[in-house]
């Protein structure tokens, strides 16, 4: 990732996080349970990129594993 990306997101993510505040304060506990989770898990793999760790892809997963198997199956 381009840093000046990473800034953008960063600061994109700070804003957000601002604005919705507000919003958050009426929501329901499972809502706002749920919005940390996201933001949580967002931060988390903006943070594993941040520092070069590879992120297992679920497309990946599909392309190398699976693909191979079904295509073994239907006899291509």
């Amino acid at each position: 990732m381009d840093g000046i990306f990473m800034i953008c997101f960063l600061v994109t993510m700070a804003g957000s996080l601002l604005i919705d505040q507000r919003m958050l304060r009426q929501e329901k506990g499972s809502i706002k349970i749920t919005y940390g989770i996201f933001t949580f898990l967002a931060l988390g793999l903006f943070f594993s990129k941040y520092m070069h760790w590879n992120i297992p892809m679920a497309s990946r997963f599909f392309i190398h594993t699976v693909s191979p198997w079904f295509a073994q199956i239907i006899g291509t």
